[in-house]
């Protein structure tokens, strides 16, 4: 099984609309609504990949019980955190026209440190029960940015693989727990290490920084120019598949969930990235991380993945 932890779920409403025009009348082509936040989409690559996986956090109010009720109607197991904030609501507007993509994302409520015990032992029962828990995504206001610190170290002391997938202070605390993944994409590191990144070898050179510090594998996604991995003995560069992009919401999310599938299987090494790159591929095509595995399979041959070192 594969655990996800998202402590600041959302309810995710894309609206797409022809023309976008701020301050004036706009008109509504087409509305989908689904359960969000960063966990919660790799949990739905996980299941389209046939994985048995479970999403856990934090949830509240009417939101959170119809994130709960979506959720298993996609035959995905949840174990939420009941809080007393109503779990907030995101928006995406996509405008069809120019396919510049405008998100308008809530915050988030507080959570008060009173819920804390009881995520600790989600994690810890959870954990005992998956060969792999990811931990995705921002956190709401009255958190530490050392939860996912603290996270980890729970999930790792019961044998299970860790992926960590944030960023800013909240990706340089969690690394001293060892996550054994992170996955920041360029802009996240750029922002978490404040320092501009101009090539492929400043990626590789960061990457080995943390390689340093005990993480195993770190993925840097790219957008249009694919993806590196790095690990102590590889140095891997994939290229991305040329696709019309619809959106680039939950394309990392996809990657981690590849990445987190191919773990629990003992997938070999380069399958594995090229399993990932395609997933987020499908996933910048379709503008959702609502995938069938045979077209994960399909975008999967298109993929190609070169050794630097």
């Amino acid at each position: 099984m594969i655990t996800t932890v998202t402590l600041n779920p959302a309810v995710d409403k894309t609206i797409e609309i022809h023309g976008f025009k701020p301050g004036t009348v706009n008109r509504i082509l087409g509305t989908r609504i689904e359960a969000g936040g960063k966990g919660i989409n790799v949990s739905k690559v996980l299941k389209s990949l046939g994985a048995s996986t479970l999403s856990t956090g934090f949830a509240g109010g009417e939101s959170g019980r119809w994130i709960n009720q979506w959720l298993k109607d996609k035959g995905i197991e949840t174990d939420f955190v009941w809080v007393d904030q109503e779990t907030r609501t995101n928006i995406k507007i996509i405008d069809t026209e120019t396919s510049i993509i405008t998100d308008i994302n809530d915050k988030g409520k507080r959570i008060e440190k009173i819920y804390l015990k009881g995520l600790y032992d989600l994690v810890e029962k959870w954990a005992e029960k998956s060969k792999v828990m990811v931990f995705a995504g921002s956190i709401p206001d009255g958190l530490s940015n050392s939860i996912y610190t603290h996270l980890i170290e729970i999930a790792s002391n019961k044998g299970c693989k860790t992926i960590l997938d944030t960023e800013g202070e909240q990706l340089l605390q969690g690394i001293y727990a060892k996550p054994y993944m992170i996955k920041p994409n360029i802009d996240e590191l750029e922002s978490s290490l404040k320092v501009k990144i101009n090539n492929e070898n400043d990626i590789i050179n960061h990457c080995e920084g943390f390689i340093e510090k005990g993480i195993q594998f770190v993925v840097v996604s790219m957008g249009a120019e694919g993806a590196v991995f790095v690990s102590k003995k590889n140095v891997l560069r994939a290229e991305s598949v040329p696709v019309e992009v619809k959106s680039t919401v939950g394309a990392g999310d996809s990657m981690v969930a590849a990445f987190a599938y191919g773990m629990m299987k003992d997938y070999p090494l380069e399958e594995t990235f090229k399993l990932a790159v395609a997933a987020a591929t499908l996933s910048v095509k379709k503008g959702t991380t609502l995938h069938a595995i045979h077209e994960i399979e399909n975008f999967k041959e298109k993929v190609n993945v070169k050794k630097l070192r």
